[in-house]
């Protein structure tokens, strides 16, 4: 049996649909050890556990560290344990903010980490916790991640593109974009091969190219639209809590070798708006 921890999120709503056993935090919150073990008593079957829950919201952890740090480095930890006492095997999602974003080529799973804000400082830390634990475990890093439902990044963009008439979008912080199927499906061809892995959409862009993309893309399939003007402006136009990455692109080779080439994002972002269209015909 698989248990997906996390199944209320964006990425843990599309791991449910493959799941025998789904939890979301009001069921079972990770930073509750004993929450956790009651679920997990409850079904001895557990041969598989996926962790999709964390506090993503990168300004608010600056302001909220210890619900920041629960979610995202006790969590981790609690989940590790427990695999590891029923045996289950183990697969854990982090983020390419566990770097700092000075060097601008793509990075690896042997790449220094450095995170600059605290966000990526708590998910380095849970990587750390239960790797400790459970050496056995699978890491899968990955970034920018959209699909249906959850508040991604592009969810927000769609709702901008269809309301406003000019957005002004970042365009000197890149990284690549991960349709959240394409992770999802990645993650079950993984559930047995432990180690770190990056996963993430083909393709370097930036928040200004990807915007452009789906306008473009959403005029094809004749969307609904009030944007006009599309304006690409550095990260310093925005006041952020939280200090960003310039680059995060994830290198990919290493899990490419065992499930095969990633499709580019642009492939994914395209599929995710003909289901919306589909779902509004």
């Amino acid at each position: 049996m698989i248990w997906v921890v996390g199944a209320g999120g964006l990425l843990g709503s599309s791991l449910k649909k493959k799941a025998y056993l789904a939890t979301t935090r009001q069921e079972a919150d990770v930073s509750d050890l004993d929450s956790l073990w009651k679920i997990a008593k409850a079904h001895p079957e557990i041969s598989h556990m996926i962790n999709a829950s964390a506090f993503s919201q990168v300004d608010l952890a600056e302001e909220q560290k210890e619900k920041a740090y629960q979610v995202n480095a006790l969590g981790p930890k609690f989940l590790a344990e427990i695999a590891g006492e029923i045996g289950a095997k183990f697969v854990h999602i982090s983020t390419d903010y566990v770097f700092d974003g000075k060097k601008e080529f793509p990075l690896t799973e042997e790449d220094e980490t450095i995170p600059c804000n605290y966000y990526g400082w708590s998910k380095l830390e849970g990587e750390k916790g239960l790797f400790s634990i459970l050496p056995q475990a699978t890491v899968i890093r990955t970034s920018w991640i959209f699909g249906k439902g959850g508040k991604s990044f592009v969810a927000r963009m769609i709702e901008q593109l269809m309301n406003e008439k000019e957005l002004f979008l970042t365009n000197d912080q890149w990284g690549r974009a991960t349709f959240v199927e394409d992770l999802a499906k990645a993650i079950f061809q993984m559930l047995d091969t432990p180690g770190l892995y990056h996963f993430a959409g083909e393709g370097v862009t930036t928040r200004y190219q990807f915007a452009c993309a789906m306008k473009n893309e959403m005029e094809r399939l004749k969307m609904p639209m009030k944007a006009t003007q599309l304006f690409p402006v550095p990260g310093s136009h925005f006041i952020c809590p939280a200090k960003r990455p310039k680059y995060s692109a994830l290198a990919t080779d290493k899990i490419e070798k065992i499930i095969g080439p990633i499709r580019p994002w642009k492939e994914g972002l395209q599929e995710f708006l003909e289901e919306i269209c589909d779902a509004h015909t």
